[in-house]
C-alpha cells in the first residue's frame, strides 16, 4: 500500500492500494475502502473519464453497505493503451485486461477473507461494457448504460442486473438485445431502461463540456429520483445473489 491518498477520487479516507498484475511485472493502482467484518465485497470500474469523485462516492455508498469495496484505476498504465486492452478485452471476454480485473478480486479476497463468489462487480459506461465482458464467475454484476461486449463473452457470466437511460440514443435498443442474449446464454438477469433519463444518470459527476458536446447524442446528467430508484434495484440484486448484510451492521 502507499500512503498519499489520490486527489482525483475526490475522498481522502479511501485507502491507496497497488495490485501485483501481470505476474507481478506491473502494478495496477486503486483505492479500497473495507469497513470491519464485511460480508460481501464490490469492484467497482469507473467511466470513461477515468477516476473521479463520483465514482469515490460510489465506494462510499457500498462501504456504507457494508460491502468491501475497491477501485482499480483502469487507465493507470496509460489511457491510450489501456483504452486498446479494455475495448480488446471486450470483444473477446479474455485477454491481460481481463486478468487484471481477477487479481483485484483477489486481492480484496485476501484482504477480507470473503469468498469470490460473494464479490459483485458493477460498472459505468465504458466499465459497463467491460463489466459484462470480464463477469465470468463472478457472483453478480451490475452493468450501466455500457455498450455490449461479444456475445461469446457472456457465456458464464454470473447473475446480472443492467440499467439504461432510455434518453441515451448512443444506445438505442441495448436493453432489449442484452436482455435476448443473457436469456440464450442462460445467465440469471433483470434488465432496466430507465425513462425519462438519459446517460450517466446514476453518479453524480460534473461534467459539462461532455454533456454539451453529447447532448444530442447522450442527455448525460444525473436523475436523483431515477438513481435512488435504480440504486435500491441494484442492492436488491446483490443482497439477492452475495449474502444480506449482517444482522445489526450496515445497510
Amino acid at each position: 500500500m502507499t500512503a498519499r491518498p489520490d486527489p482525483r477520487w475526490g475522498r481522502d479516507d479511501l485507502i491507496p492500494v497497488a495490485i501485483e498484475v501481470d505476474g507481478g511485472a506491473r502494478t495496477l493502482a486503486a483505492v479500497a475502502r473495507c469497513p470491519p467484518a464485511p460480508t460481501r465485497g464490490v469492484v467497482v470500474l469507473h467511466e470513461l473519464f477515468g477516476p473521479q469523485p463520483e465514482i469515490g462516492r460510489v465506494i462510499e455508498r457500498f462501504s456504507q453497505a457494508g460491502y468491501a469495496a475497491i477501485a482499480p484505476d483502469l487507465f493507470s498504465a496509460g489511457a491510450l493503451r489501456c483504452v486498446a486492452q479494455l475495448t480488446r478485452a471486450m470483444r473477446t471476454g479474455d485477454g491481460p485486461a481481463v486478468d487484471r480485473i481477477a487479481a483485484v478480486r483477489a486481492w480484496l479476497c485476501a484482504e477480507t477473507g470473503l469468498a469470490p463468489d460473494h464479490i459483485g462487480l458493477i460498472g459505468f459506461c465504458f466499465g459497463g461494457g467491460f463489466a459484462l465482458a470480464v463477469g465470468r464467475g463472478w457472483g453478480a454484476i451490475s452493468a450501466n448504460y455500457g455498450r455490449l461486449p461479444a456475445e461469446a463473452a457472456l457465456a458464464g457470466l454470473g447473475p446480472t442486473i443492467a440499467c439504461f437511460g432510455a434518453r441515451d440514443r448512443s444506445l438505442t435498443g441495448a436493453g432489449p438485445a442484452l436482455d435476448a442474449a443473457l436469456t440464450r446464454a442462460g445467465v440469471p438477469h433483470e434488465v432496466h431502461v430507465v425513462p425519462d433519463v438519459g446517460h450517466s444518470f446514476l453518479t453524480d459527476g460534473h461534467h459539462p463540456i461532455a454533456a454539451a458536446c453529447t447532448a444530442t447524442l447522450l442527455r448525460i446528467g444525473f436523475d436523483p429520483t431515477a438513481a435512488e430508484a435504480s440504486w435500491a434495484r441494484i442492492f436488491a440484486y446483490f443482497d439477492h445473489h452475495l449474502g444480506a448484510p449482517r444482522p445489526g451492521g450496515p445497510g
